[in-house]
């Protein structure tokens, strides 16, 4: 079992959570809130060798950073 932190001021909450949903076939992944971070915890894995899972894993959860920041509406200062 692996505990994988991911700090609020760098990673969306709600990614980490679908990348967790999205890896449901390869690795048992409960998630837990702390004050300043998401924490992913990775249990068994299938499919493929834990390293590489996890890896992936986090990758997808940037991934899904990245496009939920690019979805939002830039600030009022920002627009003007």
């Amino acid at each position: 079992m692996r505990r994988i932190a991911f700090d609020r001021s760098l990673y969306a909450p709600d990614a980490v959570e679908a990348a967790a949903l999205a890896y449901a076939e390869y690795a048992d992944i409960t998630l837990e809130r702390a004050d300043d971070a998401m924490v992913a915890v990775v249990g068994a894995v299938r499919g493929g060798d834990r390293e590489t899972i996890e890896r992936s894993f986090c990758n997808l959860v940037l991934q899904e950073t990245v496009v939920r920041m690019r979805r939002a509406p830039a600030p009022e200062e920002e627009r003007a």
